[in-house]
């Protein structure tokens, strides 16, 4: 009872091998085990044998328990085939051939691998960095290759294989990553397609990159792109801020460091604000005229973004572009030329209820994970680190 207990709180399924002695010693719990005589088949003449050749002890580490390390004294026993002469040792199902550590072991470690650097992962598992990045590499991830019906598209700063970019598929309805590419060329997400099933996909979302809706025109039949609310709303937000730092260049050095600090108060919608962020945006905008007038027309889209519906969107728009053309600044009009070149996909936005905002919380992952290794240069172990902790999260 007690033998059972121990091999099952080690991992260890096989019902032939036997604890014989176990203690705690220098921090490290140290196990004694041995194995059962059995019947073996001989790997060179396939014939059973019992016959006992002799033993050896081998050290292997096991995984923590309460942190502790475990270290196995195993007694392993060598064999001898009577039909060919051959002699070998049984095979153990907890620990591989030629293998120092157990299987549970390196479970343990990718495990780790999953939320911390390669580094941090071999330091609380007493693995060496080069034995975390060998047990890594060795770990194959399977490619998705039917795409859903709601895909969602976004490009991260990975700064892997040599590109600054990459590219990141996204299921939008179940928030699962499907892919990482190494690239955002359109040859490679081409490429990507044509090696999938893309008879589910319906639904496309992404930014508005001319790349990403070349490649998907291409690849599918008359898609329907919806543009990402954060990446159309915020155009309106940087040609605000190019009035203000226009603005600013015309101030004296008190009024100019003002106008600078405020630059959040100008953002923020003018219900999110307080009675003193109130008084200090009226005077940031008494500072200039083209800056009070650049603040109504963020505020307009803003209003157009929140209080317009499916019946009323297009109609809304159309003021505020004519809002724009009667204004005495120049800035909004790359705005309006950017929602003209993406009116489509940007009134889909409020037909269906898909954005990039899983994509976007990944990206941020993306970053934490390489802050911690200090950055991935082989894309390969980034993908497969992306995709592996996922898979680790879907199961825990």
């Amino acid at each position: 009872m007690q033998n059972d207990f121990i091999t099952q709180l080690l991992g260890i399924k096989e019902s032939y091998i036997e604890v014989e002695h176990a203690e705690v010693m220098d921090h490290a719990f140290h196990i004694e085990m041995g194995t059962k005589v059995r019947r073996v088949t001989c790997p060179n003449c396939k014939k059973k044998t019992k016959y006992v050749h002799g033993y050896r002890m081998q050290r292997v580490q096991g995984r923590l328990i309460e942190e502790r390390p475990v270290v196995f004294h195993l007694r392993k026993r060598r064999y001898k085939c009577k039909a060919c002469q051959k002699t070998f040792y049984e095979t153990l199902g907890f620990v591989g051939r030629y293998q120092r550590r157990t299987c549970s072991l390196n479970e343990q470690v990718l495990t780790y691998v999953s939320e911390n650097s390669f580094t941090q992962a071999g330091k609380i598992c007493g693995v060496s960095s080069s034995s975390v990045l060998r047990l890594f590499d060795k770990r194959s991830i399977p490619q998705r290759r039917v795409l859903p019906r709601v895909l969602a598209i976004d490009e991260f700063k990975g700064d892997a294989g040599k590109e600054k970019f990459q590219t990141i598929l996204v299921d939008a309805e179940k928030k699962e990553i499907i892919e990482v590419l190494p690239d955002r060329r359109v040859e490679t997400l081409e490429t990507y397609f044509g090696s999938c099933d893309i008879g589910n996909v319906q639904i496309v979302v992404m930014d508005m990159s001319r790349t990403f809706k070349r490649a998907v025109e291409k690849a599918f039949d008359k898609p329907l792109i919806i543009a990402d609310r954060f990446h159309f709303m915020r155009q309106a937000y940087w040609a605000l801020d190019k009035v203000r730092r226009e603005v600013q260049k015309l101030l004296l050095k008190e009024e100019r460091l003002s106008c600078k600090r405020g630059k959040k108060l100008l953002w923020l919608a003018p219900e999110k604000l307080d009675e003193k962020g109130r008084e200090k945006v009226n005077e940031l905008l008494d500072l200039h005229p083209n800056l009070k007038e650049a603040y109504e027309l963020k505020n307009a889209l803003h209003d157009w973004f929140h209080q317009s519906n499916t019946h009323t969107v297009k109609g809304n728009l159309e003021e505020w572009f004519q809002m724009v053309k009667n204004s005495s600044i120049r800035t909004f009009d790359s705005v309006v030329k950017t929602f003209m070149n993406w009116n489509t996909e940007i009134l889909n936005a409020f037909v269906y209820p898909f954005n990039n905002g899983y994509i976007e919380g990944v990206n941020n992952t993306t970053k934490v994970i390489k802050r911690m290794s200090y950055g991935i240069k082989s894309f390969e172990r980034l993908r497969k680190k992306i995709l592996f902790r996922q898979a680790i999260r879907s199961v825990a």
